[in-house]
């Protein structure tokens, strides 16, 4: 009898002892679940390949699981990029002169494309050419890169900002400003310039005419690319993955997108835009002495910004651009 409750008792603690022994293993190999990279985007051709990326699972192949935030407000979602909601943004260069005054603490990884026509300025029909703005009030977000764009355009016909009066508006609400009369001309791009056309404004500038001056970029603040610089590769390669898939795809990509948007087929576009394929990306990361270098174009915005006020001090545009993942995805690593 005792011999059975010994072997009984001694099979109870040798159970315990596995199960406690599992248990412990359990806790020590497990790695906590990741939680998606939150990114925020607005209404821009060059950023639709993150739908595309989402809707055909080219994320979830890479290994990265990616929570994409659209919004029509741009300022918005770069204000709360800002605030920190969100663990990256793809925005305007110009946008990120308006972060880096907030939050310095981001970095840059990736240039989604380049406008190559889409950023406009529309003006009433009455007026024919860039000297006919003399005197005129002109609509743009002031501090932006919209208001870079048309310094350039004012001084390619010999005007300054002193000719006009700049009027501070989102390029969102452009159309409606013309067609109320309020501006005579405005800074937007597609498919809002649509929308002004539809209103009876016309097209008098666009990006064609200051090529590689307005780059988009996507953004990671410095502790995601700290902790997360796998999920980050992943991510750019799903990236580059979707641009391919939409241009050997453009019918059912336009679907995709519009579908998932909530937008007209006819504002899915790459017409007037550049996306940057990985070889414009490795081009865009080397240091260079024209706007085919990401780092001499952001001297420009930062220099500017300066002198616009938007920035008190000039960013280190060497810690700024972080060219090693386009590089890491280029070489196979």
């Amino acid at each position: 009898m005792k011999s059975r409750f010994f072997r009984f008792v001694s099979l109870l603690l040798l159970s315990i002892v596995l199960v406690t022994a599992c248990n412990g293993r359990t806790s020590i190999t497990s790695k906590p679940e990741l939680p998606p990279l939150r990114i925020a985007y607005n209404l821009w051709p060059g950023y639709f390949p993150m739908e595309i990326a989402s809707e055909q699972g080219f994320f979830a192949k890479q290994g990265v699981e990616v929570e994409p935030v659209y919004s029509e407000n741009y300022l918005g979602v770069v204000s709360d990029f800002s605030a920190g909601k969100y663990d990256g943004i793809i925005v305007t260069l110009g946008g990120v002169m308006s972060i880096i005054g907030k939050n310095p603490d981001i970095h840059i990884v990736l240039e989604t494309d380049q406008s190559a026509g889409a950023d406009t300025v529309v003006v009433q029909r009455d007026i024919k050419s860039i000297a006919d703005l003399k005197g005129k009030r002109l609509g743009v977000k002031l501090g932006d890169y919209g208001e870079l764009f048309v310094v350039k355009m004012l001084e390619s016909n010999g005007l300054t900002t002193d000719d006009v009066t700049l009027v501070d508006i989102e390029g969102e609400a452009i159309p409606a400003r013309i067609k109320s009369g309020n501006i005579q001309a405005g800074q937007t791009w597609y498919p809002y310039t649509l929308e002004a056309v539809k209103a009876g404004a016309k097209v008098l500038f666009t990006s064609k005419q200051t090529p590689g001056l307005i780059p988009n970029v996507i953004v990671f603040r410095s502790n995601v690319i700290r902790d997360r610089p796998a999920q980050i590769k992943a991510f750019v390669r799903a990236w580059f993955q979707a641009q391919d898939y939409w241009k050997a795809n453009p019918e059912a990509s336009k679907s995709l997108i519009a579908k998932r948007l909530k937008i007209q087929p006819e504002t899915v576009s790459t017409d007037n835009i550049h996306l940057s394929t990985l070889p414009d990306n490795l081009k865009a990361f080397t240091p260079g002495f024209t706007e085919k270098s990401l780092y001499h174009t952001t001297k420009l915005y930062a220099d500017f910004s300066i002198r616009t006020g938007g920035l008190s001090a000039a960013p280190d545009v060497q810690k700024l651009i972080v060219p090693s993942f386009v590089q890491q995805v280029q070489s196979g690593s």
